[in-house]
C-alpha cells in the first residue's frame, strides 16, 4: 500500500461553526506531529492526533491519512470509511483509489455490481475537480467577466464590438449556470448521507424492520451499502447488485 501521507498544508474544510474550537495553526501543528508519528511506526498515535483535527476540520488528504492509520491498524472497515469519505471530497485521487481497492480485497463479500456509466471514472474526476471549492471559485471567475463584458458594451465604439461583446456576455452567461450547477451538485454529493459501511461482523438483511424478519442475505463488515430510508433503528439498503433488504442502524456507519 501506498503509505505516504498527504501534507494538510492548504485550507481545511471548518466543520459547523459551533464545533470550531481548535485554530488553523494548532490543527497543522497536529497534523504535523501525526505525520512524524506515522513515519515512525506509531500508528497508534497518528490515528488519535489526526482524529483530533479531524473533530473541526476535514479534507480528503485528512480523511486518506486516517484511512492509511486504521489499514495499518488492520481496523478495514474503518480503513474503507475514510478512504470512501476522502473519494467524495475528491473523487479523482488515485493514491485514494489504491488504497480503497486494496482494502476491498480484505472484505469477504463479493458483490457484483450492476453495469454502470461506461464514463463514470472519468466523470467523477471531472465533476470532482482539484479540490471541493474549485467549481464555485470557477463561478465566481465567470460571473466577474460576464459584468466586465456587459460594462464594455457601454464603452463600445462601433456595432461589431457590441455584437462580439454580447456574444461572449452569452457565453460567459452560459459557463456562469454550468459552474454554478456542478458547484451545488458538489455541495449536495459531499454533504449527502445515502452510502454506508458495514462495520458489523455479520448481519442480516431482513425483508422487514424488526428482528426475526426473514433473512434475505448476509453481510460482513467492510461492505458498503446504499441506504435508502431510514425506521425505528433501522436502515432499509440496497446492495451494488440491486437487492434490498432491513439492517440495524447501529450495524453501520454512515460516509
Amino acid at each position: 500500500m501506498r503509505s505516504s501521507l498527504l501534507h494538510l498544508t492548504f485550507a481545511l474544510i471548518c466543520l459547523p461553526f459551533g464545533a470550531q474550537a481548535l485554530s488553523p495553526i494548532e490543527a497543522d501543528s497536529l497534523t504535523v506531529r501525526a505525520q512524524h508519528a506515522y513515519a515512525s511506526g506509531d500508528h497508534a498515535q497518528a490515528l488519535v492526533l489526526f482524529d483530533s483535527v479531524a473533530s473541526y476540520y476535514t479534507s480528503a488528504p485528512l480523511q486518506f491519512n486516517l484511512g492509511n492509520c486504521y489499514f495499518k491498524l488492520g481496523d478495514v472497515p474503518r480503513a474503507i470509511l475514510h478512504y470512501e469519505r476522502a473519494l467524495r471530497l475528491e473523487p479523482g485521487a488515485e493514491d485514494v483509489r489504491a488504497n480503497l481497492d486494496m482494502a476491498r480485497e480484505q472484505v469477504v463479500d463479493r458483490i457484483n455490481e450492476l453495469p454502470g456509466f461506461a464514463l463514470g471514472a472519468t466523470w467523477g474526476k471531472v465533476r470532482g475537480g482539484s479540490d471541493i471549492d474549485q467549481w464555485a471559485r470557477n463561478a465566481l471567475w465567470a460571473c466577474i467577466a460576464l459584468f466586465c463584458a456587459l460594462g464594455a458594451v457601454l464603452f463600445a465604439r462601433s456595432k461589431l464590438q457590441k455584437q462580439m461583446l454580447f456574444v461572449a456576455a452569452g457565453m460567459l452567461l452560459l459557463t456562469t449556470v454550468t459552474m454554478v450547477s456542478l458547484a451545488a451538485y458538489r455541495a449536495s454529493e459531499v454533504n449527502a448521507a445515502d452510502s454506508a459501511i458495514i462495520m458489523s461482523t455479520k448481519v442480516d438483511g431482513r425483508s422487514e424492520p424488526r428482528e426475526g424478519a426473514t433473512a434475505l442475505f448476509v453481510l460482513h463488515k467492510g461492505t458498503k451499502v446504499t441506504v435508502q430510508q431510514e425506521q425505528a433503528g433501522w436502515l432499509e439498503v440496497r446492495l451494488p447488485n440491486g437487492t434490498v433488504g432491513w439492517m440495524p442502524a447501529n450495524s453501520m456507519e454512515r460516509i
